[in-house]
């Protein structure tokens, strides 16, 4: 059974600096009448100095060069320099902060044991942070745990009732374990998630079909059906539209 996904993304932009160059320009020669050639040589003045040779490091490239810079052509200045993350240096944790960032550098280092083990001290400092809780529920489902998972992700809804990411995930353990009312129950808190409103309402359609409730289905079905039509977006071509207008034809016959 197909699931909504909801994701965020966060575009790279690049940015070329344009420095003008500064034009030089010469004093105007002065110039005087002269009755011999004498009296103009005498007159004419000494010719000025040539201005000082800009050093090559200052030098910047003109507009003309910046506009010619290409990927195609300089490959090395759209190169992404690599950022290394300082050192963690917590070895002692005291506080539920701290004992939540080393379990969250745990996670990093793919070291899920002591990443639970610190999740678990912080909750005992601060048993209403919910987003111990969410995180703690995530590496219990990584090693199997679900039970555990599902409690925890429990307790960050019950902490936090806006906590849409635990509402979603809870869903999803619910499902795999076969307990679709549940699943309908934790995924129904997304209705009131404007982003995921058009998503939830596709998948508890499916789901209300699933159970045999046809007038919840249909009634969840055409909402997200509506919603799509008017978004701006290539949802009324996609595989779930289709989906949904299948089993709607389905539900009215």
């Amino acid at each position: 059974m197909n699931r909504a996904l909801i994701s965020r993304y966060v575009p790279l932009s690049l940015l070329l600096l344009s420095v003008t160059c500064n034009s030089h320009h010469p004093a105007k020669e002065a110039s005087s009448a002269s009755s011999s050639p004498e009296q103009a040589k005498t007159t004419e003045p000494a010719p000025s100095p040539p201005p000082p040779a800009q050093p090559v490091a200052a030098q910047q490239p003109s507009q003309k060069e910046q506009k010619s810079i290409s990927y195609a052509k300089n490959p090395e200045r759209f190169v992404k320099m690599p950022v290394e993350e300082p050192p963690f240096n917590l070895t002692n944790p005291k506080t539920a902060q701290e004992h939540f960032n080393v379990a969250v550098n745990d996670d990093h280092q793919k070291q899920i044991d002591k990443a639970i083990e610190e999740y678990e001290k912080a909750l005992h400092m601060q048993p209403d942070w919910a987003v111990a809780h969410f995180r703690l529920a995530v590496d219990y489902q990584k090693q199997g745990r679900v039970d555990d998972a599902i409690a925890h992700w429990e307790l960050a809804t019950h902490y936090d009732p806006h906590f849409y990411a635990a509402y979603d995930q809870l869903s999803a353990a619910y499902e795999r374990q076969g307990n679709l009312k549940k699943a309908i129950e934790a995924y129904s808190a997304l209705l009131n998630y404007p982003s995921a409103r058009m998503p939830a309402h596709y998948q508890l359609g499916i789901w209300y079909a699933a159970l045999g409730d046809r007038s919840k289905a249909k009634e969840h079905l055409e909402s997200y059906r509506e919603l799509a039509l008017k978004s701006k977006s290539e949802e009324p071509q996609s595989d779930r539209f289709r989906k949904a207008s299948h089993e709607l034809q389905k539900l009215n016959q």
